[in-house]
């Protein structure tokens, strides 16, 4: 094998290796009533992390919250200044204080992500229209 080849070759294994890495994305967001819109004085707070596969254009997420008003009845992915979203699926509501589900994605949703026009939302009977949200964003590069 010539040194062409040998160095083609090496070439083609590390791109296939960085593409094989490059394809996971990872997210988060903390989650208070200072941030809903109209801003409500709610002493919940929340964390969420998320972990995007591009490849597979799902994304796994876990959120983590405490202090809300009561149960939480709704919580879903919301596009920054639209009443549409994804949802988290209802079998995960009303187990306590944490979410970990996955969803998946649409390439516009991806790009609507990282573009950072997410929002996450939690809703309770006391605030049907969200009672702690946060902005999502992006918070490391792929791995």
């Amino acid at each position: 094998m010539t040194i062409k080849a040998i160095a083609a070759a090496t070439a083609v294994a590390l791109l296939a290796a960085g593409s094989a890495q490059a394809g996971i994305l990872h997210y988060e967001a903390v989650l208070r009533g200072a941030n809903e819109t109209p801003a409500n004085a709610s002493h919940a707070r929340g964390e969420l992390t998320a972990n995007l596969d591009m490849d597979r254009h799902t994304l796994e997420y876990s959120v983590t919250y405490s202090g809300l008003s009561g149960p939480a009845t709704t919580a879903a992915f919301q596009e920054h200044g639209s009443a549409t979203g994804v949802a988290a699926s209802a079998a995960v509501l009303g187990k306590g204080t944490e979410i970990d589900d996955q969803v998946q994605l649409t390439r516009p949703q991806i790009d609507d992500l990282n573009a950072g026009r997410w929002t996450f939302n939690i809703s309770t009977m006391a605030g049907p229209g969200g009672e702690i949200s946060g902005k999502i964003m992006r918070s490391s590069e792929a791995y």
